[in-house]
C-alpha cells in the first residue's frame, strides 16, 4: 500500500498543488469572475436574440400581427402517430403464463384418493360381504390427513362399482378443466391493469419458453376459479355422463376441493412486447417551412391556427433550453482551452488585473452593440451587412495594440463565435467574420505613426471587399448587391481603424497601459528630464544611450519588445540626475566621495534606484518603464566597495561587515527586456574600464559578465532561454566591436608638407 501511494499519489498531489497555486493568484480569480460574467451576459443576449418568439392566442381571437414560421420545423403529428400505435397494438396480445404443475399436483391428489378407493373395494370383494361401514373406515385409514372428505362423499364413491373407471374419469375431468384448448384457470377476473384495449391473448407454459408453442386465445375464453366452480357439475357430466348423479356430485365435490388457479397475467412480458412493437412504429411527421405564413394581422384565429402556433411555441421553448445549454458548454470549453494556453505555455502574455478588466469591457461593449445593432435597417438587409456593421476588427485591433496578438486572436475567435450565433452561419458571414478578426489583429501591429491606422483600415476594407467579390462570383450573387457590400466593407475597415485610433488613448491613459505609441512619446530625448540629465550627468546620459542601443539591438534579434527595452534603458539611471558627482561615469566631482566609508558610499550609490523610482512616478512614467529602474541591478552586490569594507575591517572585530549593506534591493529582472538592459548596463560600464579594448578582451569581458549573472541567479525569473542568451551575447559583441574598432594612425600636416616638397623637387629634376 505504501509503495502504491508513493507511485500514484505524487502525480495527483502535484497536479492539485499546481491548480491550487494558480487559482490562489488574485489575478486568476478575477479572470474567472469576469469570464463567468461574460458567459452569463452572452448567453442571455444570444438566448434572447436567437431563440424563436412564442405566441399566446385563443380560438376566435384577432391576430395583432403576422405570424410566420421562423425556421424549418419538423414536428411530430401526435394524433396520427397515436393512431398508428393504436392500430399496431390491435395486433398485439396479452401474455398469460400457465403453471403446468397445478394440474400435476391435482392429478397426484386425485390418484391418492382413488387408488385408496380401488384398493378398499377390491380387498372387500373376496369376502362376499359388502360392509359399507367397514369399507368407509378402511378408506379413511388409507387417506392422508391432508385429504379430508365427508362420509357422504366417500360413501357415494364406494357405492360405484367400477372404481378404476371412476379414477380415469376424474383425471379426464381435471385435464379438461385445466387444459381445455390449451387454456387454464384464472384466480380472479382480468381487470385490465395496464389499461390496454387488447382482446387477444397468448398463453405460454412455464416449461415451454418457445413462442411457437404458445396458445392463442381471446380474453373471453379465459375462465376463473369461481366460473369453474359454478359449472363444475356440468363439466363433470359432459366428460363422464355414464356416472350416476350421486357419484357425479361426489366427484364435483372432490375436484372443487382441489381447484386452484394455474393461469396468471404477465404484465412485464406484455409491456416488453408492446414496447418492441411500438419502437418499430415511426412517428408521423409534418413540416412547417421557414417563412410560411400561419396567420395574417387582423385574421381570426381558428383551431387549425392554434395547433400550428402550439407547434411553434413548443419547438421554440425546446430550442431555447437546448440552445442555452449548448451555449454554456461551448463557452466553458473555449475558456478551458484559453486557460490551458495561458497558464501552461504563455503566462507571460497573460494580462494583469487591469488588463482583464480592459478585455472584458471591450467584449461587453461588443455584445451590447451587437444586441442593439439589429434595430438598424442596414443590419437587417443581409447577413453580410450585419457582420460588417459589427466592430469585430476594432476589438482585435485594440487588444493587439494594448497587449499582444495572442490574446487578440483568442478574443477574436470568441467574438466571431458570438457574432455568427446572432447572424447565422453561411459562407460569406463566416469568411468575413474570421477575416475581420484576424486582419484586425495583424493589420496595425507595426504602425509607427497614427496616420498608419487609416492605411491599415483601408487594407482591411479592401481585403473584405475582395472576399465579398470572390464569393459573389462563386454563388452568382447579383453585382449590384456585391458592389454595395464591397463599399460597406471598405467603409467598415476604415471606420474600425479610426475608432481604434480614437479610443485606445483613453484606455492607455486610464488603465496605465504601455503601448507602442506611449513608448514613442517617452523615447523623445528632447524631454526635460533628458535635458537635465545631459546638463547635470552627461556621463550617465551617454551611458544610457549606449545601453539603449545595445538592448534594442539584442531585443530585435530575439523578437522581444525592443521599444520597451530602449525606453527602459533611457530611464533606468534617472536616479543619478540629482546627485551625479558621486558616480564614476560623471567624473566623481563630489567631495563627499573622499570622506565616506565604503559602506556609506555604497548605500548612496544604491539609493539611486529608489530615487529613480520616486522621480519616475513624479513624472508619470508607466509601471512597465519603472520596472527597469527597479530591476536593472537585480539583487547584485557592489563587490568593489564590499571588498574595500572587508579589507578595512580585517583584524577589526568592532566593525562587522554586513553583505546586505552592499546589495541592491531588487527585485531580479521579471522580463526578457529588463534582463537584457541589466546585461547591457553591466557590459557598457565594464567596457569603459578596459585599457586598450581588443576583440579578445571584449569577448572575455562579455562572457564573464553574462556567466556571472547567470550563475548568481539574476536571470532566473526573466524567461530568457540559453539559446536567446547566446544570441544576446553575440549581438553585444558585434556592437562593442563596432564601438571600439581599431583606427589607423593618421600622419600630421608637417609631414605631409615635407612629402609634397620632395615630390615637386623630383618633378623638377626630371
Amino acid at each position: 500500500m505504501i509503495l502504491l501511494r508513493r507511485i500514484f499519489c505524487p502525480v495527483e498531489i502535484k497536479e492539485f498543488q499546481n491548480f491550487y497555486r494558480i487559482f490562489k493568484d488574485k489575478k486568476i480569480r478575477l479572470y474567472y469572475v469576469f469570464v463567468f460574467l461574460l458567459i452569463l451576459v452572452s448567453t442571455g443576449i444570444l438566448a434572447y436574440k436567437v431563440t424563436d418568439k412564442t405566441y399566446s392566442y385563443n380560438v376566435g381571437d384577432i391576430a395583432d400581427s403576422d405570424i410566420r414560421v421562423p425556421r424549418d420545423i419538423h414536428f411530430v403529428k401526435d394524433i396520427e402517430t397515436e393512431s398508428q400505435k393504436a392500430i399496431a397494438l390491435q395486433g398485439e396480445k396479452l401474455v398469460f403464463d400457465k403453471d403446468t404443475s397445478v394440474l400435476e399436483d391435482n392429478i397426484k391428489s386425485a390418484d391418492i384418493l382413488l387408488s385408496a378407493l380401488i384398493k378398499t373395494i377390491e380387498e372387500s370383494i373376496p369376502a362376499g360381504i359388502v360392509d359399507l361401514d367397514a369399507q368407509l373406515e378402511m378408506l379413511k385409514s388409507r387417506l392422508p390427513r391432508s385429504q379430508y372428505y365427508s362420509d357422504e362423499i366417500l360413501l357415494s364413491l364406494l357405492l360405484y362399482d367400477n372404481p378404476r373407471q371412476l379414477k380415469s374419469s376424474v383425471i379426464k375431468i381435471l385435464i379438461y378443466i385445466y387444459d381445455y384448448k390449451g387454456l387454464g384457470v384464472l384466480d380472479l377476473e382480468y381487470d385490465n391493469p395496464l389499461k390496454l384495449n387488447i382482446k387477444s391473448v397468448t398463453i405460454r407454459s412455464g416449461d415451454s419458453p418457445d413462442a411457437d408453442e404458445e396458445v392463442p386465445a381471446v380474453l373471453d375464453d379465459l375462465q376463473t376459479v369461481e366460473n369453474v366452480k359454478q359449472r363444475l357439475y356440468n363439466v363433470c357430466y359432459s366428460v363422464a355422463p355414464f356416472l350416476p348423479q350421486e357419484t357425479l356430485l361426489a366427484v364435483s365435490a372432490v375436484i372443487k376441493n382441489y381447484l386452484k388457479p394455474n393461469l396468471a397475467f404477465n404484465s412485464e412480458e406484455t409491456l416488453r412486447r408492446i414496447d418492441e412493437k411500438l419502437k418499430e412504429i415511426k412517428p408521423v411527421t409534418g413540416l412547417l417551412k421557414k417563412g410560411q405564413t400561419i396567420i395574417r394581422e387582423g385574421d381570426t384565429v381558428t383551431n387549425e391556427v392554434i395547433q400550428k402556433i402550439a407547434i411553434i411555441n413548443k419547438y421554440a421553448k425546446t430550442s431555447h433550453i437546448n440552445f442555452i445549454m449548448g451555449l454554456i458548454l461551448l463557452q466553458v470549453i473555449f475558456v478551458a482551452l484559453l486557460s490551458f494556453f495561458t497558464f501552461t505555455y504563455e503566462l507571460y502574455y497573460f494580462p494583469d488585473r487591469k488588463g482583464i478588466i480592459v478585455i472584458c469591457s471591450l467584449i461587453m461593449f461588443f455584445m451590447i452593440y451587437a444586441f442593439f445593432i439589429e434595430n438598424f435597417e442596414m443590419a437587417r438587409a443581409s447577413k453580410v451587412s450585419y457582420i460588417l456593421l459589427m466592430p469585430i476588427p476594432f476589438i482585435t485591433m485594440m487588444i493587439s495594440i494594448l497587449y499582444n496578438i495572442y490574446l487578440s486572436l483568442f478574443v477574436g475567435l470568441y467574438i466571431v463565435f458570438f457574432a455568427l450565433m446572432i447572424v447565422g452561419i453561411d459562407t460569406q458571414s463566416v469568411y468575413l467574420a474570421f477575416s475581420s478578426a484576424v486582419m484586425g489583429t495583424f493589420i496595425n501591429l507595426h504602425v509607427d505613426k497614427r496616420s498608419d491606422f487609416f492605411k491599415g483600415g483601408l487594407i482591411l476594407g479592401v481585403i473584405n471587399a475582395v472576399i465579398i467579390t470572390s464569393i459573389a462570383l462563386i454563388e452568382n450573387t447579383p453585382w449590384k448587391i456585391a458592389l454595395t457590400n464591397s463599399e460597406l466593407a471598405i467603409a467598415s475597415g476604415i471606420l474600425n481603424s479610426i475608432l481604434a485610433l480614437g479610443i485606445f488613448p483613453i484606455y492607455e491613459h486610464f488603465f496605465d497601459i504601455t503601448t507602442k505609441f506611449k513608448l514613442l512619446e517617452l523615447s523623445d530625448l528632447n524631454a526635460n528630464i533628458f535635458k537635465k540629465m545631459l546638463l547635470n550627468a552627461p556621463g550617465t546620459y551617454n551611458h544610457s544611450l549606449v545601453v539603449s542601443t545595445l538592448a534594442e539591438a539584442a531585443c530585435k534579434e530575439i523578437n522581444a519588445n525592443y521599444m520597451l527595452a530602449r525606453v527602459g534603458a533611457f530611464y533606468h539611471d534617472i536616479g543619478k540626475i540629482n546627485d551625479p558627482g558621486i558616480y564614476i561615469e560623471n567624473g566623481i566631482t563630489d567631495i563627499r566621495a573622499k570622506r565616506m566609508s565604503p559602506t556609506e558610499y555604497s548605500k548612496l550609490i544604491i539609493s539611486h534606484v529608489n530615487k529613480g523610482v520616486t522621480m519616475a512616478k513624479k513624472h508619470g512614467l508607466p509601471e512597465a518603464v519603472i520596472d527597469f529602474i527597479r530591476e536593472h541591478h537585480g539583487t547584485s552586490t557592489m563587490t568593489f566597495f564590499y571588498h574595500q569594507a572587508l579589507e578595512n575591517a580585517s583584524g577589526n572585530t568592532s566593525e562587522p561587515v554586513n553583505r546586505n549593506d552592499f546589495q541592491y534591493p531588487g527585485p531580479q529582472p521579471q522580463s526578457k527586456e529588463s534582463a537584457i538592459v541589466m546585461l547591457a548596463d553591466s557590459i557598457e560600464a565594464a567596457s569603459r574600464s578596459l585599457k586598450d579594448p581588443s576583440k579578445e578582451k571584449l569577448e572575455g569581458m562579455v562572457r564573464k559578465i553574462i556567466y556571472n549573472k547567470l550563475n548568481d541567479g539574476d536571470l532566473d525569473d526573466s524567461g530568457l532561454s540559453m539559446v536567446e542568451l547566446k544570441v544576446v551575447q553575440n549581438v553585444f559583441l558585434r556592437m562593442l566591436f563596432g564601438i571600439f574598432h581599431t583606427r589607423i594612425e593618421y600622419p600630421d600636416s608637417e609631414r605631409i608638407k615635407d612629402l609634397e616638397k620632395e615630390a615637386r623637387e623630383m618633378r623638377d629634376i626630371q
